[in-house]
């Protein structure tokens, strides 16, 4: 497998008054979603644990993982990664003029752990056609991962997924 994209257009304002430059960039495209319980039914097939245990471990991690982010600590959790919150917040010209008021938002901070940002390294690439009648596979150079560029075509049973910028170690949530 591979992650879609497609090219998308952005307008943004140039440097004299009234000029616009256009630029291109891409833009993944999912492929639907697994669930939470579909997860589970995985980890079934493959363990020697049953669905319902762990769904009900899933819910008390997602739990645990909101207490501990709200008790401003940071969450590791080993392959998977680390959580963390973050605030938004206005600014003001000196400390002491700062009031909790001005905090406005915050989000949770997803750090990816070493075995997903290898995986997602090695990923693959794939032009989405909104039509569905083509979609020729290009396996995109990743630089730096220590392979043929990241250019491996994936084969039956040797499948790759997910994709991100492997230099990029935070994403939002």
């Amino acid at each position: 497998m591979a992650i879609k994209y497609a090219i998308q257009q952005i307008n943004r304002k140039g440097v004299t008054p009234g000029s616009k430059i256009t630029s291109y960039y891409a833009q993944a495209k999912y492929d639907g979603v697994t669930s939470q319980a579909d997860i589970a039914q995985m980890v079934a097939q493959i363990s020697a644990i049953s669905v319902g245990d762990v769904l009900s471990v899933m819910n008390t991690v997602a739990m645990l993982l909101s207490i501990e982010l709200t008790n401003g600590r940071i969450v590791d959790l080993g392959d998977l990664g680390r959580f963390r919150a973050t605030l938004r917040s206005k600014s003001c010209d000196k400390p002491e003029n700062f009031k909790r008021e001005m905090i406005h938002g915050n989000r949770v901070i997803f750090v990816p752990g070493k075995q997903i940002r290898v995986k997602m390294t090695n990923a693959n690439y794939l032009k989405f056609d909104p039509s569905g009648v083509s979609a020729e596979e290009k396996p995109t150079p990743t630089p730096g991962n220590g392979t043929n560029g990241g250019s491996q075509t994936p084969t039956p049973g040797n499948e790759t997924g997910g994709g991100s910028n492997p230099n990029e170690d935070q994403t939002g949530m």
